[in-house]
């Protein structure tokens, strides 16, 4: 057989740089401390690894995510604890509001207390989260959920959305409560009403409603269920009348658009009753201003708080009125129990809520402890083997480049 000089280089040639990769390959191997540097080193536990990997990037989600609603719940948690504390008080200042022996300013200095725990109620209700988001707005993050109109009427702004956070495969846990179920939707202890602004209102500064309250709850009873709206009238009207011309309004019944009391004259932050309601209107409404008040069910919190306020302001310490206050201390002891049902029911669901977090982080643990195992198994070196391994591949590379040396060093002219 015939070797001719290039055979002899391009044969040992390639042969040290096969060698040299193969020591380079180890030395990246003991590197990155893998024995895996491309798919086709193992195809079967490449794909594997791809799977794991997978997995752990998705349960890091699940695990943020948990973090998040986490920190959402125990805020929560800690707010209506608070709104718990605040009742508690409310209930406390009400028993004493029902003693026969108050004076007129005894009872304006519970008033006092009472403005200052409403208050406190909104501040709660109002919470902002870590993201700056308002905790019991629904979905409307952005929007302050609870709003005075300035005359102890609050309305709620939000919605009655619940955000749903993914913290496994198949489990969704709500991230907030809407303010509208917790603290607005109290189940009454008799047939109540609302007030609230029309938002079409033109007068400026707005003219608002007051929360009012029942006066009369057998007057009202026959009613219950009827809705009505306010509208102030043009002050020529009264003149129709034989009257000086003077702000005034008409209550229309909607159901029917049936005028039940006309040109009945405004006094601005004056009390005024029909159906066994008594409201209030302050400011300046202009023509065509409307107020609404509507029947219902239930009785938010902030609500019965304006209620027993305007009432302990509004009822006179005469025989006339006791009746009626006796039965507004009583109607707000019962809806105050309520509202402690609605808070506790709620942080109920929320314990059980941060049960079902505290299981599916500690599976989450360990389905991640076995899937580093497994990780471990099919791809961590064993860096024993592989020096060794390196030291062999080094020491052949060293040969062959020797024997290189040599044999390309040789020629038939040193033999002649």
């Amino acid at each position: 057989m015939r070797l001719s000089s290039l055979q002899t280089f391009l044969t040992g040639t390639s042969q040290i740089v096969d060698l040299t990769s193969q020591v380079n390959r180890t030395q990246e191997q003991i590197s990155q401390g893998t024995r895996i540097l491309t798919p086709a080193d193992d195809p079967v536990a490449s794909n594997q690894i791809l799977k794991l990997n997978q997995e752990n990037v998705i349960r890091d989600q699940y695990m943020s995510n948990i973090t998040l609603l986490d920190s959402r719940l125990q805020l929560e948690e800690s707010v209506l604890n608070s709104v718990n504390e605040n009742l508690i008080r409310l209930r406390e200042l009400t028993i004493q509001a029902n003693d026969g022996a108050l004076t007129t300013d005894d009872r304006q200095a519970i008033v006092s207390e009472l403005k200052v725990r409403q208050n406190e109620l909104a501040d709660l209700m109002n919470t902002k989260d870590a993201s700056n988001e308002f905790l019991f707005s629904g979905f409307k993050g952005s929007t302050q959920p609870f709003v005075s109109n300035g005359s102890g009427n609050y309305t709620y702004q939000g919605d009655e959305g619940q955000r749903l956070l993914k913290i496994a495969a198949s489990t969704f846990l709500p991230a907030n409560d809407p303010g509208k179920t917790v603290f607005v939707d109290v189940e009454s202890a008799q047939p109540t009403f609302q007030t609230f602004d029309n938002p079409n209102n033109r007068s400026n500064p707005p003219a608002s409603i007051s929360a009012g309250f029942v006066s009369d709850q057998e007057e009202f009873n026959k009613v219950s269920g009827e809705d009505y709206v306010i509208v102030f009238n043009n002050p020529d009207d009264l003149t129709l009348i034989g009257k000086p011309s003077a702000a005034n309004f008409d209550i229309v019944r909607k159901s029917d658009g049936r005028t039940i009391e006309s040109n009945v004259e405004y006094d601005a932050g004056v009390a005024f009753e029909f159906n066994g309601m008594m409201l209030t209107i302050e400011g300046a409404p202009s023509v065509g201003d409307q107020f609404h008040v509507e029947s219902k069910d239930s009785q938010g919190i902030l609500t019965t708080v304006s209620r027993l306020i305007d009432g302990m302001e509004k009822l006179s310490l005469s025989d006339d009125d006791q009746e009626t206050y006796e039965q507004l201390i009583q109607d707000t002891l019962n809806n105050i129990e309520n509202a402690q049902t609605s808070v506790l029911e709620v942080r109920s669901e929320i314990g059980a809520r941060l049960n079902t977090i505290e299981s599916t982080k500690a599976l989450h643990e360990e389905v991640e402890i076995v899937s580093k195992q497994l990780l471990s198994n099919l791809q961590d070196l064993d860096y024993a083997e592989a020096v060794s391994q390196l030291s062999f591949e080094s020491f052949v590379l060293e040969a062959a480049q020797k024997s290189y040396a040599k044999i390309s060093g040789l020629s038939l002219f040193n033999s002649i």
